[in-house]
């Protein structure tokens, strides 16, 4: 099986923080966007990554290098993006039409149970029931769970099963020919080329299509959201070590602190995610994600994001930083 990750998008939403960093390399629970979406596929027999970079695309080339230097990776330039569907269909020299591929949003956290895939598992779109769907594809399935109708982005209700950026297709050989067919034709939609279109054609062209109920997904298009996703994630984590690193300071779990990190005469947590080489003193930090490099003296921050290198002394409230920034309100 192979895997394909989208990550070429700049992360308009996530500004500032994205204006030095791809929004697939930003901090969050002590790992990155694309770190977790790796550790959930780690136990799987994966021939090959196909990493689609645009924006800062570099910088994931050379994360992924350095950080895992032992994954099969290649790595496909999308330099003027046109949707999803121009992304994976970049792709198509690398695939295999009898090998089946996994095609996962880099944006896309989630809880899901991949042990069971295979190529006798035909084509599989994960979805999870929301109750306002029109930001998202959707899947409208019949009687017998088989997919009957796939829409793009639907102003009128359709149903409110949304795509969620996961999909399983083991018909290779008929995604190629839709995504050909879409591109060579200029079919877009919404002034992009879109996945889901390429999808629909499938079905009308006789493939068959399945849904299966993701078990958490969080889309981390906005800070808020990818606030929300910190607190579940470090549901999971639990140091237990921290009041003995830092004995003057006062921890409220769930909360994680990287390595060569100094804490002192702090207060963190719930929900707080330090990175590393930070300098932190006097301050509490609840509900944040605080990026390697930051200094951070006689504060409090709550519902903050602070990109890598910045500098916070003497503020009190809410802050999204890019990389670098000072803070000093006197």
């Amino acid at each position: 099986m192979k895997v394909i990750i989208p990550i070429a998008g700049t992360g308009l939403r996530m500004r500032p923080m994205t204006l030095n960093v791809p929004k697939c390399l930003l901090p969050i629970a002590g790992n990155t966007i694309i770190g977790h979406i790796l550790a959930k596929l780690e136990n799987m027999n994966v021939s090959e990554y196909i990493f689609v970079i645009g924006y800062l695309g570099e910088k994931v080339e050379s994360y992924i290098r350095a950080e895992y230097p032992n994954i099969p990776a290649k790595f496909v330039w999308q330099k003027e993006p046109q949707g999803l569907g121009e992304a994976i269909g970049m792709c198509g020299d690398f695939l295999a039409e009898h090998e089946p591929v996994l095609i996962i949003l880099g944006d896309t956290l989630f809880e899901a149970d991949f042990s069971s895939l295979n190529a006798n598992s035909g084509n599989v779109l994960y979805v999870r029931e929301i109750e306002d769907p029109r930001r998202f594809g959707v899947a409208k399935v019949d009687k017998s769970g088989k997919v009957e109708l796939l829409v793009e982005k639907p102003q009128e209700f359709v149903s409110n099963k949304a795509l969620v950026g996961i999909y399983f297709i083991s018909s290779t050989a008929e995604l190629k020919k839709s995504l050909n067919y879409l591109i060579s034709n200029n079919i877009k939609t919404r002034g992009e080329y879109q996945l889901t279109d390429a999808l629909e054609n499938m079905l009308k062209c006789g493939c068959e299509f399945t849904t299966d109920s993701i078990m958490q997904w969080h889309d981390c298009g906005t800070p808020e959201i990818l606030l929300e996703s910190n607190r579940c994630l470090l549901e999971d984590v639990f140091q237990s070590d921290l009041e003995a690193r830092f004995p003057d300071c006062k921890f409220e779990q769930p909360c994680f602190v990287g390595s060569q990190t100094e804490l002192s005469n702090c207060s963190v947590g719930p929900f707080a995610s330090i990175g590393k080489n930070c300098k932190i003193k006097g301050t509490a930090i609840e509900n944040s994600i605080i990026s390697n490099g930051c200094v951070l003296s006689n504060s409090s921050m709550r519902n903050s994001i602070l990109g890598e290198s910045s500098s916070v002394n003497n503020f009190s409230g809410s802050l999204y930083t890019g990389n670098c920034c000072v803070v000093n309100p006197g």
